[in-house]
């Protein structure tokens, strides 16, 4: 299963990009140069990444004994999960939705060959705007990269709270 899961990070976008063209390019999908297929590749790319930190987090925590201890207290099902489990595993949502979208926004190999200069993607628009205004772009970077750093910062903040 681990194989499975790592097996994404072994095959380069690129190789991954062409057999994806050739599966999706004839009837009856065609969803080459749609946003759909792209949207299909973001999943299937950040789903090795939620599956190791959410993995790591179930590891870390006794999941069998807290289910029959939520259930011996008069709990369902469901209340143990949202109140038990997830407080539990909220460290290891938190690592997967951070690694997932970081991964995403740099994730250029993709957007080009998938879906070309159709749907213009943040990568696809860098790529392209760093051809005209040098100041633009630097611009674009920087708030780019100060929308990243306060992202970072409230999911530290929000994890740091969660601790007290």
């Amino acid at each position: 299963m681990d194989l499975l899961i790592i097996l994404p990070f072994a095959i380069p976008p690129v190789v991954s990009s062409v057999g994806l063209l050739q599966i999706f390019a004839d009837e009856p999908f065609m969803l080459v140069g749609t946003p759909w297929i792209l949207i299909g590749t973001y999943f299937t790319i950040t789903l090795p990444f939620m599956y190791r930190a959410l993995a790591n987090s179930f590891q870390g925590i006794n999941l069998h004994d807290l289910m029959d201890a939520a259930h011996l207290l008069g709990a369902s099902t469901f209340q143990a999960f949202m109140m038990i489990v997830l407080p539990n595993i909220r460290k290891g949502m938190l690592v997967s939705l951070l690694i997932s979208f970081s991964f995403l926004m740099g994730e250029f190999v993709f957007a080009n060959i998938l879906v070309g200069t159709r749907y213009e993607t943040l990568q696809i628009y860098l790529f392209n705007m760093r051809q005209t205004s040098g100041h633009f772009t630097s611009a674009l970077v920087m708030s780019y990269f100060l929308f990243t750093l306060l992202l970072t910062w409230l999911a530290m903040r929000l994890n740091r709270s969660g601790d007290e």
